[in-house]
């Protein structure tokens, strides 16, 4: 009997592929770029699982161009919004993700980088490199410290909590706004409102799932919510994000800084007037880049397709609700 196909968009973990290829026919499309959409759908002809990353737009005409085999799509990361979740579930087709294996990862970046845009790390890294250092200046290049401030998380999750708890161990007031009250605060507090949130702090993070809700749901209006001395964070979605009202507010001073790990789109485009900015410090979606984490994620997403494979709805499965095998 023939072994079942399974496609995988980028070259992964060599372990978990071995693991993979003695339960499939296995094809690792190994480009230097992610596959185009037509890439894609000549590879996955005839696939009962796909193995997907963020660059890949799993659509509608994604799984028609797989056929009736396709089973499963199993995502390498929490977030699933490339994949066409509705057209999934009228195909019968499982979607998976890895949730709570990046958690400590991702929360401990995204203080990371609170941390670097409290003391200007890259700032200053530049100011060392383009030669500006030329002596002591006690009053150059001050930021502040973490212990007096106010952390302000929206969505109050898996990460958000952690993230909490990280600020909290540091002596730092947080408060969180999200539509239920989690079973572990960690002292964090709630507010009634989005706008409420803003405007008490000084560092605001972003930790919520990207929806149709959340499109740009920190634009221009609530940007000027802001306090002038704060801080952005975004280690969730891009598109939560409008990249143009971002640039206009630090551009201003409206806020002081911003830290991304996330844009809109990936990756960023070069002429983005946002890259030449001093009070930015951005990063190419690295927050669950561990080899750690990375290989954590990479056993899940096997671990999610194997048990499809094997005709059992995946533990991790995002829409299991609507899977009828």
């Amino acid at each position: 009997m023939a072994k079942p196909k399974v496609v995988v968009t980028r070259k992964q973990f060599t372990d978990e592929m071995k693991r993979l290829s003695k339960v499939s026919n296995l094809v690792i499309i190994d480009t230097p770029t992610p596959p185009s959409n037509k890439e894609l759908k000549e590879q996955i002809k005839g696939a009962t699982a796909l193995f997907a990353h963020i660059n890949d737009d799993v659509s509608s005409e994604v799984m028609d161009a797989a056929g009736e085999s396709l089973k499963i799509i199993a995502e390498f990361g929490v977030g699933y919004d490339n994949v066409d979740v509705n057209a999934a579930n009228e195909r019968n087709i499982a979607v998976a993700n890895t949730p709570g294996v990046l958690t400590e990862t991702t929360a401990a970046f995204a203080f990371t980088l609170i941390q670097s845009a409290a003391r200007r790390i890259a700032e200053c890294d530049r100011y060392v490199r383009n030669g500006k250092w030329k002596f002591f200046e006690p009053l150059d290049l001050l930021g502040y410290d973490l212990s007096s401030s106010t952390l302000g998380i929206i969505g109050f999750g898996r990460i958000g909590s952690y993230l909490g708890k990280i600020a909290s161990n540091n002596n730092m007031k947080v408060i969180y706004y999200n539509r239920s009250t989690p079973a572990e605060t960690y002292g964090a507090e709630k507010v009634d409102s989005l706008n409420q949130l803003l405007e008490k702090s000084d560092i605001v993070s972003i930790h919520c799932p990207y929806t149709p809700e959340t499109k740009n749901l920190i634009a221009k209006k609530e940007l000027s919510i802001m306090k002038n001395n704060a801080t952005l964070i975004n280690t969730a979605r891009g598109p939560i994000v409008n990249l143009d009202d971002l640039y206009e507010a630090l551009s201003k001073n409206k806020i002081a800084y911003a830290a991304l790990d996330v844009t809109d789109p990936e990756p960023i485009k070069m002429g983005h007037p946002i890259l030449k900015l001093e009070n930015l410090t951005i990063v190419p979606h690295i927050a669950s880049a561990t080899v750690e984490t990375r290989k954590k994620m990479s056993k899940m997403t096997v671990d999610n397709i194997i048990e499809g494979l094997n005709s059992t709805i995946p533990t991790h499965c995002v829409n299991s609700e609507n899977i009828q095998w």
